[in-house]
């Protein structure tokens, strides 16, 4: 199996989707595996080795050494990855299981599952906007186009608050990035074009009294909002509006995630917007996301 290890490694590392840390975290998985099936075996593995028991069982191991369940994530993501290989590169052979073996849930039932993740319900959504439209105060507005924009854009807490007006487009209905893979996009702001709008009337003018600061977003001091003013008032939001979880950047972005999903957008664009590497981390979060709402 050490073939065709090498030859999935190289062909990742000839595909531009996949950056050198991607292929050397796919390597070291497979590697450990392969290492792994080399002891247990007491001979050099083959094909055929690759099976949902060896793979369980790896998983399993490293679960009880006390790996993270990121990194069991991962791995898993690693052998469903080199599992479609495979099946690309030996459309004769059988690979222990037929090609529409749901590999991923397979593995994932026999390990033990990780935390359940937690999302906004579309009611809680609703609760929540409700109650920051009850107040009439400018920070009521900027806060709730903060929110519409997280759960529009699945944007992390860093991207939001580097913002510039300037990011904003003059019909205030699209919002340019600058992503990790260099290219700067414009996206639709969607159901958070009117809460933006609005902030930018009746909230920013009267939040910023230096004309000469180019944040989108501003704190009561006339300044860019921190890091820590956003998690701030999400908290107080959500204690407000009476949710039963605290209200944090995490559990936003999640549902945003999943409101994305549902709402048919692609993953290429899903995967951009949450700042993924790569979309099998993207697959990852939606399954288990989906998983979380019992679908």
């Amino acid at each position: 199996m050490e073939g065709q290890v090498r030859a999935f490694i190289t062909d990742l590392e000839s595909q531009s989707a996949y950056s050198p840390n991607t292929c050397l975290a796919y390597d070291n998985d497979l590697h450990r595996f392969v290492d792994h099936l080399q002891k247990t075996l007491k001979r050099p593995p083959d094909l055929a080795d690759f099976n949902p028991r060896q793979v369980a069982g790896f998983l399993q191991m490293e679960r009880l050494a006390g790996r993270r369940p990121s990194t069991l994530l991962r791995r898993q993501a690693s052998f469903r990855r080199f599992a479609r290989f495979l099946r690309q590169q030996y459309p004769e052979r059988t690979i222990s299981f037929e090609p529409n073996f749901d590999f991923y849930d397979l593995v994932e039932a026999q390990v033990e599952p990780l935390p359940k993740m937690q999302v906004l319900s579309p009611a809680q959504v609703n609760t929540l906007y409700a109650t920051l439209e009850a107040s009439q105060s400018p920070r009521a507005r900027r806060d709730q186009a903060i929110l519409a924009l997280l759960l529009e854009s699945g944007l992390t807490v860093a991207a939001l608050t580097d913002l510039n007006l300037k990011h904003i487009d003059q019909s205030g209905k699209k919002l340019g990035l600058h992503t990790k893979t260099g290219a700067d996009i414009w996206i639709p702001l969607g159901k958070a074009a009117g809460a933006i709008q609005r902030y930018l009337r009746e909230g920013r003018l009267e939040l910023n009294y230096l004309p000469d600061e180019p944040a989108l977003f501003i704190s009561q001091t006339g300044r860019r909002m921190s890091r820590q003013g956003v998690w701030q008032v999400l908290r107080q939001w959500g204690h407000r509006a009476g949710l039963p979880a605290t209200l944090s950047p995490r559990l936003v972005r999640h549902t945003a995630a999943l409101r994305m999903a549902k709402a048919g957008r692609s993953l290429d664009e899903i995967q951009t917007l949450l700042g993924h590497t790569t979309p099998l981390s993207t697959q990852a979060l939606l399954r288990r996301l989906s998983a979380a709402q019992g679908e």
